[in-house]
């Protein structure tokens, strides 16, 4: 099996190419106030789909977490959250998915209570400025 071939952007617009997942969990680990947010996406998607295929992590004020990850068309369009703070177990929960998603491992799709992502209705990137 081929390792996919990913990109991490934080939200400083720091990217990353080809990350390793010590790289990523320092990313993750990175997540603060100012850098609230990391984005993996995958680049081995037909040059039509590329910015359709990522996991997005957000940490929140009151340091729970948000992700969202989207597998091409909006059908595949979900998220979930981790109501523990990162800093209290949050971080456990929310690692290895990021890590099992980053090497195509089937593992995260039951790690986590995903739900469709209604774009619609939902927005809960909001601007933080």
């Amino acid at each position: 099996m081929t390792q996919p071939r990913l990109r991490v952007t934080v939200a400083d617009d720091d990217v990353w190419d080809g990350p390793s997942d010590q790289q990523i969990q320092r990313l993750f680990a990175g997540l603060n106030a100012r850098r609230h947010f990391l984005v993996l996406e995958r680049l081995d998607v037909p040059e039509g789909e590329l910015g359709q295929h990522y996991l997005q992590i957000a940490l929140r004020d009151d340091l729970t977490l948000l992700l969202e990850t989207r597998d091409g068309s909006a059908i595949a369009h979900h998220r979930a959250e981790v109501g523990v703070p990162s800093d209290q177990g949050g971080a456990d929960l929310v690692v290895p998915v990021m890590l099992d998603w980053a090497a195509g491992r089937p593992g995260w799709r039951t790690a986590l209570p995903w739900v469709h992502w209604d774009a619609e209705r939902e927005c809960p990137w909001g601007d933080r400025r």
